[in-house]
């Protein structure tokens, strides 16, 4: 079994327990966000907005480029959680069983982007952030990993626009969104349409 099939085998079983309460992907996001992955990395697409299941978030994960594959902010932000503490892969489980490692960053713009199964330490270690930094576009904030609901390595990202206050539960997924009417749709820099499409692949930069 290749490495897209395993992950999507990883993400269905995960979102089994949501899938058939979640609706049709949000409206396209308010910011124009970057590839959440170093520049020149060649990242495929292995779900879109409309693939995922539940709705509304994109699954990467790098083809090319130099590892362990660094991820990135993708817009400014500032850091509002982080979890890296787990190190297990726990494909098959339910997603409310299983233990993500992640970041989440608030926008100016009201939206927040969330970067998931990202390997043990390397957020607090190796890229030495913590809750309430401020980042830019590009800022390095933890490596690719296949932690909590994963098969192989990749980034699970979403933008979403969340209910205040307190809106990340103890798993780090966002409340209040059963419908996944919080998502939207990432608007993304450098590719065609601005929007990803499942089977693309493409290269992160810098947005203009």
């Amino acid at each position: 079994m290749n490495r897209a099939a395993r992950i999507l085998l990883a993400c269905t079983s995960a979102a089994a327990v949501v899938q058939a309460s979640a609706g049709a992907p949000g409206e396209a996001s308010e910011g124009r966000y970057r590839l959440p992955f170093a520049d020149g990395t060649r990242v495929k697409v292995f779900d879109d907005a409309t693939t995922h299941r539940p709705p509304g978030r994109v699954d990467l994960f790098a083809v090319e480029g130099k590892a362990p594959y660094r991820v990135v902010a993708a817009a400014a932000g500032r850091i509002v959680a982080i979890q890296d503490g787990y190190g297990e892969q726990q494909s098959g489980r339910a997603a409310k069983d299983c233990h993500n490692n992640y970041v989440w960053i608030e926008h100016a713009n009201g939206e927040w982007s969330n970067y998931s199964h990202l390997a043990k330490g390397s957020v607090t270690g190796r890229a030495h952030r913590k809750v309430g930094d401020a980042v830019q576009a590009g800022d390095y904030l933890g490596d690719e990993g296949a932690v909590g609901c994963a098969m192989l390595d990749h980034v699970h990202f979403e933008i979403a626009r969340p209910a205040q206050p307190d809106p990340i539960d103890a798993g780090g997924f966002l409340r209040d969104n059963d419908a996944a009417q919080r998502e939207r749709t990432p608007r993304f820099c450098g590719v065609p349409g601005e929007t990803v499409v499942k089977g693309q692949t493409v290269v992160a930069r810098r947005c203009d």
